[in-house]
């Protein structure tokens, strides 16, 4: 019969796994490195916008000439680099994160399956076997 030490290695290297491919939880996205940036451009390279994880402006940079222009033609411009900047920032976070290898935890949860499942049904069958003893009178 396996041992329960060894039943809780192979739950630790099979969390392991699953803990180096996902992070906090179901739908989680490993956290991007601090060099992940988004960059947008507009009127001609006018306006610059730098956009960062979590879909915050970092920065804002408007060339002095544009300051000219009317204002609706200016909050255009500034639309335009910011989605191109966010849209950029999803390419460069989509090539960030790497998938799980899914090979190595399904090949980890069918081991703890190979050894969990008889070593469980070794301790029902102690189990069984006390409650039958003591049911009967005997010592268990």
């Amino acid at each position: 019969m396996t041992h329960p030490s060894e039943l809780n290695r192979s739950i630790s290297d099979m969390l392991a796994a699953l803990g180096r491919s996902t992070v906090d939880g179901p739908g989680a996205a490993p956290e991007p490195s601090a060099e992940v940036r988004g960059v947008g451009e507009a009127a001609d390279g006018m306006v610059r916008v730098v956009a960062v994880p979590g879909g915050e402006v970092e920065s804002l940079w408007i060339d002095p000439r544009l300051m000219r222009t009317p204002s609706e033609t200016l909050a255009e411009e500034i639309r335009l680099a910011t989605n191109a900047a966010l849209a950029d920032l999803r390419t460069a976070l989509a090539g960030a994160v790497t998938p799980p290898d899914t090979a190595a935890v399904l090949a980890q949860l069918q081991e703890v399956q190979r050894t969990a499942v008889p070593q469980l049904q070794g301790f029902i069958d102690a189990l069984t076997g006390v409650q039958e003893r003591l049911a009967s009178g005997r010592r268990p």
